[in-house]
């Protein structure tokens, strides 16, 4: 993912001087700190999503990302021209495959999370012309899990067996349901880029956790932490 994150950073550059080379009209500066002519801005993201899971002290390997989507609206202050908060209100989902397999048998685990998130990045931006702009955001994320499933199925010599569970929460220990073991709460720091062109809006981002989701009733002293990679498209009234 972090391979995947440093292309469209340079995609997302080369784009920007490119408009920027084709603006003759705007004065192009690092840094402007007039009053922005522009009030609060809100408007739709829809996009992918490639995440994972840090996993330590414990013995779960054999991992592979898991693709979904993030859905939301975004909501963006502007503080002077050069710099704004970008915020809103997301949802997003986020997990990892494992696979294990040994001759005639094979494992598959899938965790499946869904969260409603609330970013809060600091957005520096560059105005190559009057309708093309570079955003450079970092800042923290919080997240609460709202919806997730473990998906199991294991497959012995032809003989297929599947069931799923809840992932966020620990059962009871006289109940014979059975849970995940994830705590619902997260959160974490994010980069990333966004290019506007005419209201039009592409955006690059990465996410790593700093919280450990694993409740210690189940996991002990494992820790299990997300990351995650974002495309979003979207548009801005």
């Amino acid at each position: 993912m972090k391979k995947l994150f440093v292309t469209a950073v340079a995609a997302v550059c080369a784009f920007g001087m490119s408009a920027q080379r084709a603006s003759d009209s705007s004065e192009f500066s690092f840094w402007d700190g007039g009053q922005s002519e522009q009030k609060i801005i809100v408007g739709p993201r829809v996009g992918l999503n490639v995440s994972s899971l840090s996993v330590s002290n414990l013995e779960m390997d054999n991992d592979k990302s898991k693709i979904g989507f993030n859905v939301g609206v975004a909501v963006e202050f502007p503080i002077v021209r050069s710099f704004y908060i970008n915020s809103g209100l997301f949802y997003t989902t986020k997990g990892i495959k494992f696979e294990y397999s040994d001759l005639d048998w094979s494992e598959k685990d899938t965790y499946n999370a869904g969260y409603l998130e609330l970013p809060l990045y600091a957005s520096y931006r560059l105005n190559f012309a009057e309708a093309s702009q570079l955003q450079i955001n970092f800042g923290p994320y919080f997240a609460y899990g709202v919806n997730g499933k473990i998906k199991y199925e294991e497959n012995d010599e032809g003989d297929v067996s599947k069931y799923e569970y809840d992932l966020f929460g620990v059962a009871d220990e006289d109940s014979d349901e059975e849970k995940g073991g994830i705590k619902r709460f997260d959160c974490g720091l994010g980069v990333g880029l966004g290019y506007t062109w005419n209201r039009i809006y592409l955006g690059f981002n990465y996410q790593f956790g700093l919280v450990n989701i694993a409740d210690k009733k189940e996991w002990g002293n494992g820790k299990i932490k997300n990351s995650n990679f974002s495309i979003s498209l979207g548009y801005n009234f």
